[in-house]
């Protein structure tokens, strides 16, 4: 078995990774459906990023918008669950929990990991021998030195 990676990201892209996971097809949920909720799903991501989102340019991102709208599309598709239902002797339960949180545990944790990443790597702003570290340089970029170890005392 080979596996090829297609590099690029598309909308369409997305969308076919959504049903890959949902196992919800094209005559169960039309297109235009699917993209009503992709765009919602969109929508929460650049709430939550506080950007807007294009596609392909952050691989975590793209995922949170495919986890988020499986989420959206599972309870579009199934509804949030009935909870008691007696029909003549047939009695149906489900449980309370949320069916398909799992979707927006990892569209939040794709979220999370993204921002995790984004820390400022290039370079690292310490002298280890007086203390002096540029904490916030080293996160966003800019300056602000923080003395954490006093200069000894008696010492030129």
């Amino acid at each position: 078995m080979t596996i090829t990676r297609n590099s690029t990201m598309t909308l369409d892209t997305l969308g076919t990774r959504v049903r890959l996971l949902t196992g919800i097809e094209a005559v169960e949920v039309d297109d235009t459906d699917l993209s009503v909720l992709m765009t919602m799903a969109i929508e929460w991501v650049e709430e939550q990023e506080g950007t807007s989102f294009t596609v392909n340019a952050n691989d975590l991102v793209d995922q949170a918008v495919v986890y988020y709208t499986a989420y959206l599309l599972s309870i579009a598709q199934n509804g949030m669950g009935v909870e008691d239902m007696k029909i003549g002797d047939i009695f149906m339960s489900y449980t309370k929990d949320d069916p398909y949180g799992k979707f927006m545990d990892l569209a939040t944790e794709a979220l999370l990991q993204k921002n995790a990443l984004s820390i400022s790597t290039s370079t690292y702003n310490a002298d280890s021998s007086l203390g002096n570290i540029d904490w916030k340089k080293n996160i966003d970029g800019s300056g602000s030195t923080l003395n954490v170890r006093q200069k000894p005392r008696n010492i030129g």
